[in-house]
């Protein structure tokens, strides 16, 4: 009997997985129909007004912004050494009036490796987000920093929703960041979002994470239906259809920017008769529409992968106005904690900070290769130090206090152990590290 329940059930899983497929492929055929329909009537939609040159550039892949900026370069000037670089790092903040100790900044560069959520703890003014920006420009990279609302309830608020009436997709500062990132795929980008547990985390943001779970491959977001381009394809298609024959039939072929043909009575009058338009309806008024669409669906398709150059993180403050995080973010974050800077050691961080001969001024340019690629956590080796270490901290101390700690995060910190080997951290203090983080 059960035999037979696994065959019905494994035959249910194949005709679904097929179904999905075949979905899938449409979906992807109806973008593709939309993108090749742009680039072959791109110069007629240009004429017409219906789409600028900046979005044409930007369908056909020509649209990265290029952000370049000056700076030493981390190959020539240190070798590729991640050891190097944060000395670096820590003096050229140093020099700017920014301290952090040289253990903070080699703890943030590995977590950055890791492709891993990073989230900064600590009391207001206690350097969390003034160390996102300040290191993303040391490196020459870019720093987003997102205000998390009290409100925040859904992903439509971290990701911005579809409007079906007025079939555009009203976009948010975060998904932004992941479009200009997106047009710079050179540049380091730290997306933070500040005080990103005002609202309750696992309501906004847990499908977000959800994806960011995919370590084999960048996670895709989908923002709405692809199906939603068909029906746009269809309906522009008919229109420059109908201008083409309206043009042909009346001789007016010479007309070619969208001004013209609403100026001239005789053609703007067959279009009006043609489109079916009613009363109180123009030319104009379908033309903005039309254009209206057109922008929407090229400044915000139906998915978006997540970035290879974008590092998301975020910043909390742990008091009686905001919500501590639930343990399944824990399981899937490292924490920093950050205490008052009035209670650093600042003779100490004074003698960490080495001298170099070059201009301190520039930032070092860290190739965004250099921040470690996207792949699966390690597999559980028994035999680690690490593992057995952690294993007996679970057994004795954290399973019989109610602590919950999963296999999730046994991985992450052979990860992240790998990630600290270029800075020769003792294993005590790895060990330390990864503690204090979960």
């Amino acid at each position: 009997d059960l035999e037979g329940k696994l065959s019905e059930l494994n035959g249910l899983r194949e005709e679904t997985e097929s179904e999905f497929s075949n979905r899938k492929k449409f979906m992807e055929r109806q973008l593709d129909k939309l993108n090749s329909f742009v680039e072959r009537k791109a110069e007629m939609l240009l004429q017409l007004d219906l789409v600028d040159e900046a979005e044409i550039e930007g369908l056909l892949g020509r649209g990265e912004e290029g952000i370049t900026k000056a700076g030493h370069d981390f190959h020539e000037v240190f070798s590729s050494s991640q050891a190097a670089a944060v000395g670096y790092i820590q003096a050229h903040l140093h020099r700017k009036g920014i301290m952090y100790n040289r253990k903070v900044l080699e703890d943030f560069f590995a977590l950055l490796t890791t492709h891993d959520l990073i989230v900064l703890a600590g009391d207001s003014g206690s350097g969390k987000t003034n160390l996102v920006k300040s290191f993303a420009a040391a490196i020459g990279g870019e720093a987003v920093i997102i205000p998390v609302k009290p409100n925040w309830t859904s992903a439509e608020d971290l990701l911005g929703y579809y409007n079906p009436i007025e079939q555009s997709y009203l976009s948010t500062p975060f998904l932004d960041a992941l479009f200009k990132a997106r047009r710079n795929p050179e540049v380091p980008y730290f997306i933070c979002l500040d005080e990103m547990n005002l609202a309750r985390v696992e309501y906004y943001f847990a499908d977000f994470l959800s994806l960011m779970e995919e370590r084999s491959s960048f996670p895709e977001i989908q923002l709405y239906s692809g199906s939603e381009s068909s029906h746009l394809v269809s309906e522009a298609r008919n229109f420059l259809a109908l201008i083409d024959d309206v043009k042909a039939n009346l001789d007016k072929s010479n007309l070619t920017g969208f001004l013209d043909l609403l100026r001239d009575p005789e053609v703007n009058g067959k279009l009006h008769e043609i489109c079916g338009f009613h009363e109180g309806e123009s030319l104009l008024r379908y033309h903005a529409r039309l254009r209206k669409l057109m922008s929407s669906y090229l400044s915000t398709p139906s998915s978006v992968k997540l970035p290879p150059n974008v590092r998301i993180m975020g910043a909390i403050n742990v008091d009686e106005t905001t919500h501590y995080l639930s343990p399944k973010i824990l399981d899937r974050a490292h924490i920093i904690r950050f205490g008052s800077p009035l209670l650093k050691d600042w003779e100490e961080i004074d003698a960490e900070v080495e001298t170099f001969d070059l201009d301190m001024e520039l930032p070092l340019n860290i190739d965004i290769r250099d921040l470690g690629n996207r792949e699966d956590y390690p597999v559980l080796d028994r035999e680690s130090p690490l593992v057995k270490s952690l294993l007996h901290l679970v057994k004795e101390y954290l399973e019989p206090l109610g602590i919950e700690f999963g296999l999730r995060t046994i991985r992450q910190s052979l990860l992240y152990k790998e990630a600290l080997e270029p800075f020769e951290v003792e294993y005590s203090s790895i060990l330390n590290n990864i503690v204090l983080h979960k």
